[in-house]
């Protein structure tokens, strides 16, 4: 397990190399954020009416959680991208955990999307967005949004080796996740909705995510959405995780 980890971090390390050569992918990753922000707050946040700053409050951490699940995508295209170079028949002959490279790949995407995550927080700042709870919980919240996106992170993988392309990977996963973070009260409450719809924002777990998370920054009940959160983070990892192995398993034998 030890030794498993091991090649696991260094292949992260292998995967997150290139990013000094590409700086076109490292301006994505610090100002994705801005530009949601600026949407979802500014232009929606204002279309609605209301007090700017209790705009800011509710749909930040929102913005939050929407950017760090949708940044699991590029796992499952970065795998898809990896098996078409013949990157992973060159892991096929060294000496190493089977598990090793999807670790890695999946270690180096949590660390890209920290990076994302903090420059959110940046910008929330500059933008009016102030944490009233404590840093200890602040840092609770952005670890539950980092849990969720690990788990979601082997669905993109699994969904990444099953593909054809780079293309269907990502219209398979931005198909699944679209309905789930628009669909649900990252945005707005889920009372404003027709009954049907609010409904499926009550079940949704992005909604519960983005529960937790403005709890745990601006105070708040939130103890349920963090269970239930932990809840379909562990049922996530336990279907998806086994699923990504077997499926890597069979496309480097």
């Amino acid at each position: 397990m030890t030794t498993a980890l091991s090649q696991g971090l260094t292949l992260a390390w292998r995967s997150l190399i290139p990013l000094k050569n590409q700086p076109g992918q490292l301006f994505g990753l610090l100002f994705q954020p801005v530009f949601m922000i600026v949407i979802f707050v500014y232009l929606f946040g204002g279309a609605a009416g209301g007090d700017r700053a209790d705009a800011v409050a509710y749909m930040l951490p929102g913005v939050l959680v929407q950017v760090a699940l949708m940044s699991t995508i590029t796992t499952g295209m970065n795998l898809a991208t990896d098996i078409g170079n013949g990157v992973f028949d060159r892991f096929r002959t060294m000496p190493i955990a089977r598990s090793a490279p999807l670790t890695g790949r999946i270690l180096a995407d949590l660390l890209t999307l920290l990076i994302t995550v903090v420059m959110s927080m940046v910008v929330g700042y500059a933008v009016g967005f102030r944490v009233t709870t404590g840093p200890l919980s602040a840092l609770a919240g952005l670890g539950l949004v980092l849990l969720l996106a690990m788990a979601l992170s082997w669905g993109s993988a699994w969904i990444g080796l099953i593909a054809k392309s780079v293309t269907s990977m990502q219209g398979m996963a931005t198909a699944v996740l679209l309905p789930l973070t628009f669909g649900s009260s990252a945005f707005v409450p889920a009372t404003d909705m027709p009954g049907w719809l609010s409904w499926w924002m009550g079940v949704n777990p992005v909604s519960h995510l983005a529960g937790a998370l403005r709890g745990l920054l601006t105070g708040g009940p939130h103890a349920s959405d963090v269970w239930i959160t932990l809840g379909w983070t562990a049922a996530l990892l336990v279907l998806f995780a086994p699923l990504a192995l077997r499926a890597y398993n069979r496309r480097v034998r």
